[in-house]
């Protein structure tokens, strides 16, 4: 087999596990307090080279997606952004990262735990035909991945996701021998499993109005499969799920998202700590375009 013909089946292995990742409905999709009690209420955090500096690999993956909207709308100099530019603010979830993580925490620096491994090291199997530095020529281009990803496309995110996150889908074990995701392989796998998922239906009919909590999480599988980000006005900002790792380090079926350490998360899952409704706001309803639609009309 050739080289590039080997690439081509190693990523298929790879992508061929979101045909699972699609959400499957919670048989109780309200969750009650006793099974997560802290609901949205807590602060985690990462440890720098982690998988070496736990001795654990990492066991589970965060899909972590924007409401663009509600992101434009969500501080004054975010209107600045690229992905909040009236071309590309659309109603839609768009592509915040893929996130190597842990299930549990292993204990780390003093704090109450290590909840996902960071800016890892380049492990020994990397091809030193890859770049391991941030190489924006390797992240997908055209209409598709504009859709799917405008803060990477336009903003540059994919510098900061590659080094604090990317790095560390290389790493599955916790040697550094066993061959995990390139960079390449890792914008590949992380744009297709966005756009597999796409943003469903219910988000798209409550845009511009709002949806009450319940029906919400209901549209990713229930409130144990997924973590809703919101502002103190309970506009929603980020949705992030979370799948399993496959032995190859690949993407695997949707799972239940941690108590501890995902849904307990106050930046993950606030909305479900202070809000009955949630907000879904239309790309009008930002605030970033109010001085051009004003201009337009006084000008009529």
């Amino acid at each position: 087999m050739t080289r590039a013909r080997a690439q081509k089946s190693r990523l298929a292995r790879l992508v061929i596990a979101l045909v699972l990742a699609r959400p499957v409905a919670s048989s109780s999709p309200v969750e009650s307090a006793s099974s997560c009690p802290a609901v949205g209420t807590k602060t985690h955090f990462g440890c720098d080279d982690g998988v070496r500096a736990t001795r654990r690999a990492f066991d589970m993956w965060e899909l972590a997606r924007a409401w663009t909207p509600g992101f434009c709308a969500s501080a004054p100099r975010a209107c600045e952004k690229g992905e909040c530019a009236r071309s590309a603010a659309e109603p839609a979830l768009t592509l915040h990262g893929l996130w190597p993580s842990y299930s549990t925490a292993t204990k780390s620096d003093g704090r109450d735990g290590c909840y996902w491994p960071q800016n890892c090291v380049k492990p020994s199997w990397y091809p030193s035909s890859e770049k391991w530095t941030y190489a924006a020529r390797e992240i997908p281009s055209g209409a598709a991945a504009e859709r799917i990803a405008p803060a990477w496309t336009r903003d540059g995110l994919g510098a900061h996701e590659w080094a604090k996150h990317g790095t560390c889908a290389s790493w599955i074990d916790v040697e550094g021998t066993t061959r995990g995701m390139t960079q390449r392989e890792f914008y590949n796998v992380t744009f297709a499993l966005a756009e597999a998922l796409g943003t469903p239906e219910v988000l798209l009919e409550a845009t511009g109005s709002e949806l009450s909590l319940a029906d919400a999480q209901q549209a990713f599988g229930g409130a144990s499969k997924v973590a809703l980000g919101c502002t103190k006005s309970c506009v929603l900002l980020q949705v992030v799920q979370c799948f399993k790792r496959t032995p190859d380090g690949g993407v695997g079926e949707a799972e239940d998202c941690p108590c501890v350490g995902v849904r307990d998360s106050r930046y993950d899952n606030s909305c479900a700590e202070r809000c009955e409704r949630v907000r879904v706001l239309s790309p009008e309803q930002t605030g970033c375009h109010a001085d051009i639609a004003s201009r337009v009309a006084s000008a009529r």
